[in-house]
């Protein structure tokens, strides 16, 4: 079966969305939203909650974002699904505690950087459980995700480790 015009120039869409930036994206996202109320519709339908939807409802008609970032686990997560216990995280904070990473790198380096937790997982601990970054990366608590912004204030994305 032939490819049609119609499907390489999806394609071609397709990879110029995953290649542009996450800025570039949401500005052509917002533009296309300000020319035609029914793209401006759809992407309310699917950015958009009615507050009665989500958990902690007031019976009221106002529009809440469908999606927030957690606070604990630091991803985002879809606000109609709160109901459920699927946010892994630790509690607390993963420590230097390996002792190559000071014996090679004391005198010539910060050890507790993103970089050197990336490089050496095996030597971050959590107090909170003894694991560490490599063999438990996700977390020894499983909760409710909690809103970065429940006041429905932007949130900064944030990468986790």
């Amino acid at each position: 079966m032939p490819i049609s015009e119609e499907d390489i120039d999806a394609t071609i869409l397709d990879r110029a969305i995953n290649d542009a930036s996450d800025q570039t994206v949401r500005a052509v996202l917002k533009s296309i939203c300000a020319k035609s109320d029914e793209a401006r519709k759809e992407a309310e339908n699917q950015l958009l909650v009615s507050a009665t939807e989500t958990e902690s409802s007031d019976k009221n008609k106002r529009r809440v974002p469908r999606y927030a970032f957690c606070v604990n686990c630091e991803k985002e997560f879809d606000v109609t699904t709160k109901t459920e216990k699927n946010c892994r995280y630790h509690p607390e904070q993963s420590e230097p505690t390996g002792e190559a990473l000071f014996v090679d790198n004391w005198d010539e380096c910060d050890v507790d950087t993103d970089e050197m937790r990336e490089n050496f997982p095996e030597c971050f601990t959590f107090e909170c459980c003894e694991g560490n970054l490599r063999d438990n990366p996700d977390g020894c608590v499983t909760d409710f995700h909690q809103e970065q912004y429940p006041g429905g204030r932007p949130a900064k994305r944030s990468k986790a480790f």
